[in-house]
């Protein structure tokens, strides 16, 4: 038996859901753009009340679909559309939706059958000035009044979730530190093993911070933040007399990056125990209780509470020409499982709310997607080049935010072989993502990415504004290494992405290629700032090549504020099997990197990395970082090459240190360390051959002051004498045209301060 709802509430909750999605921000000046952009600027959201069918919250499924007479649900409105297919050519088919919130009793499905034709294509949209909300949740009603300042109600036998959403905005189940951390002091396995780990000491001096018993053990998430990873475990058994937890499940032991780190922070979340504080919540399972503490003013009438019910809101599959405009879509769950969850880089095996797979032609525009389990949205499998010209699907004009891993994803890991071996002409392919916000991520599963587009190509990411997330903003390829890798011709140009990581994980690029042995993927034209790891570990770089990535271009992208070094280029430990284009890094702007300028890991016996007219500045650290062995010659040309560059180190009168270069000897594969350095004149450093044509000036920036950050060249700049081009950084991000705005998210980690306000 299903819990009473109440839907006389649900225009109130729209209105509240548009006023939590508002958030003043002015999009800078911007002329440069692709058609897809420049035509989805002119469309917008839709104007027109006119329509072929129409769905409102207060319809009838039983009714004809007018204006005056509604459909209810927008699934019966997907099947008339199958019906007037067969009277309608040459114009598009309509459909409406009236404001409001729409909680889908299953997945909105479509199929093949549910397609339109590129003469007529069917459109979802919403009634003029209206907010239609397609939910895969569940309202929650009739709360009482429990112990003290806490709401109770009662869940229908088996519903159980770990997500809440309160007037719009994201709740967390309680945890035993809700402003800061635990810490591990060592790793241990109880079964004897060497390469795995199950139990970790710990160090808390929280009142509190493991608590020596806690109801529904099963039920308590202990999350160990690892480098790229945040495995998600169940506790066995927990010692606060030797301050030992065992986990039910092992994770794999290195120094470096996975196992209970030492040093290394964790939390214990979803602890019964824990809950005290205004906004926390917590879902007694044996029970079926669910317990929340309301913020200040919030009171059973003026509130409305949301939990998840479907892992999907929508899915389609060989679906053709339809377009999605001006919808929202929010409300998917994802649980951690009852074994753990694993994590992994870019937490890819998390699902996504919205699932597109081999679909031609289909569109969101001016459409929001808020408040999933894991990722926002995903486009999968391929559909047929020949059907869309040019793109065969695309998200433009739109916002993604309070997301439980990543933003958008496009593909996957790659599959090397058996019987769903990808290929060039069956992984995605042709997808445009452009003047989005995507912003507020990782709230459930921490390394989520911004953009992560895996074993797919011609992927064009432009003029997005992606922020806040726990790891990397934009994400090209997935394989390590050279073979089966598909990722060609993705370009991410004029975006902005800033304000990532928060120090709470670590190893991650404001964009980042593992893109094998591909070409046509470059990086032109992107703002990169504010990229923050945990302190004391490694691994907040602007851009970032990785393990066998070649023939990337960056060029024209200004980076700062990096509490690793600006850039990164972390080379395979094996040559390529045949001759391929170095790593390029030109025409661009590196300010403020706190361990170096450029970083390199991995020495390589070919030429892997090339810089040319770049400017250098900054104030910590030195100009390299990582490994710089040339095989024991005395020109290192051949391995990685500099010139024309300008270097500044404004913490140096005259901006150049005695010796600001260093080589390293050859030394074991990459491990994280810095290898043993001999530091080096800029004299010495060219008879090597490089930078022969570089030299060390201010490069005269208008006001580079941390805040101001104008990183425009005075037309006396220096840079200029060695070819340096000047180009905008204020062409970065979102259109003028964007309207769609995010809302506040609050944090589901607490930020670890870092040095990156000290430059």
């Amino acid at each position: 038996m299903r819990a009473k709802s109440s839907i006389s509430p649900l225009f109130n909750w729209c209105a509240v859901l548009v006023a939590t999605l508002a958030l003043t921000f002015t999009a800078g000046a911007q002329t440069e753009t692709s058609d897809a952009a420049s035509s989805a600027a002119a469309n917008g959201p839709n104007t027109s009340a006119a329509g072929d069918l129409y769905v409102a919250t207060n319809g009838n499924d039983a009714w004809p679909g007018t204006l005056a007479q509604p459909f209810r649900t927008v699934d019966r409105a997907r099947l008339a559309v199958q019906s007037l297919k067969g009277h309608v050519s040459g114009r598009p088919i309509t459909v409406l939706i009236r404001g409001g919130v729409y909680y889908l009793p299953a997945t909105w499905t479509f199929g093949s059958q549910d397609s339109g034709t590129s003469t007529t294509p069917i459109v979802y949209a919403n009634y003029p000035g209206e907010v239609p909300v397609i939910s895969g949740g569940r309202q929650l009603t009739n709360w009482r009044q429990g112990p003290g300042n806490r709401w109770e109600t009662t869940l229908p036998s088996g519903v159980y979730f770990t997500q809440l959403w309160v007037n719009g905005a994201r709740r967390y189940t309680a945890r035993t530190t809700p402003n800061g951390y635990l810490y591990i002091t060592g790793e241990y396995s109880t079964t004897g093993s060497t390469t795995t780990v199950n139990e970790l000491s710990y160090s808390s001096n929280v009142v509190g911070g493991v608590p020596s018993s806690m109801a529904n053990l099963g039920d308590v998430e202990l999350i160990d933040f690892e480098a790229w990873d945040v495995p998600h475990l169940r506790v066995a058994s927990v010692n606060t007399t030797t301050k030992r937890i065992i986990t039910t499940t092992s994770l794999s032991k290195d120094s470096f990056f996975h196992g209970f780190i030492p040093g290394h922070h964790f939390l214990l979340v979803n602890v019964k125990e824990a809950l005290k504080q205004p906004g926390q919540f917590y879902v007694d399972r044996p029970t079926g209780i669910v317990t929340y503490i309301p913020m200040a003013g919030e009171t059973m009438s003026n509130t409305t509470i949301v939990a998840p019910r479907l892992a999907k809101i929508l899915v389609t599959s060989n679906l053709g020409h339809v377009t999605f405009q001006g919808l929202t879509f929010a409300h998917s769950d994802w649980q951690i499982a009852k074994t753990g969850y694993m994590s992994g880089q870019a937490d890819n095996n998390t699902p996504a709310g919205i699932t597109i797979t081999n679909s031609t032609g289909v569109i969101f525009e001016s459409d929001t997607v808020a408040h999933t389990g894991g990722y926002g949205i995903e486009f999968q499998g391929t559909g047929i080049p020949s059907g869309a010209t040019p793109y065969l699907a695309q998200f433009k004009d739109g916002l993604v935010t309070d997301t439980g891993s990543g933003g958008m994803r496009v593909g996957g890991m790659g599959v090397c072989s058996g019987a769903s071996a990808h290929t060039d002409a069956n992984v995605p392919q042709h997808i445009y993502i452009g003047n989005n916000m995507i912003t507020g991520g990782g709230r459930l599963a921490a390394v989520g990415w911004g953009i992560l587009v895996g074993d797919a190509h011609n992927v064009l990411m432009e003029h997005n504004e992606i922020s806040d997330f726990y790891n990397t903003g934009i994400g090209v390829g997935f394989n390590w290494g050279y073979a089966c890798n598909f990722a060609h011709d993705d370009v991410v140009q004029f975006n902005s992405i800033h304000d990532l990581g928060h120090g709470v994980t670590e190893d991650m690029g404001g964009v980042y290629y593992l893109s094998g042995l591909n070409t046509g993927n470059q990086v032109l034209n992107n703002k990169v700032y504010n990229i923050e790891q945990t302190p004391g570990t490694y691994g907040a770089w602007g851009l970032y090549v990785d393990a066998g990535a070649m023939d990337v271009l960056f060029q024209n992208n200004l980076v700062y504020r990096t509490t690793d070094a600006s850039l990164h280029v972390n080379s395979w430990y094996l040559p390529p099997p045949t001759a391929q284009q170095p790593n390029r890094f030109i025409n661009n702007v590196l300010a403020y990197g706190a361990m170096g300028a450029m970083d390199r890991h991995n020495d390589t016996k070919f030429l892997n990395v090339v810089f040319q007219r770049n400017v250098f500045y900054y104030d910590k650290a030195a100009i390299q970082y990582g490994y710089w062995y040339c095989e024991g010659t005395t020109t290192c040309t051949n391995y990685f090459q500099f010139n024309n560059n300008v270097y500044f180190n404004k913490a140096v009168s005259g901006g150049q240190p005695a010796s600001p270069f260093f080589r390293t000897p050859v030394f074991p594969s990459n491990g994280g360390q810095q290898p043993p350095v001999t530091w080096m004149t800029f004299k010495q450093w060219q008879a090597q051959g490089e930078d022969t044509q570089s030299l060390f000036a201010n490069p005269v920036f208008v006001n580079p002051t941390p805040g101001v950050d104008n990183f425009t060249l005075q037309a006396n700049s220096p840079a200029f004498s060695v070819g340096f081009v000047a180009f905008d950084p204020s062409k970065a991000g979102r259109l003028p045209s964007a309207t769609l705005q995010a809302p506040y998210n609050a944090p589901a980690f607490a930020p670890l301060s870092t040095a990156i306000t000290a430059f």
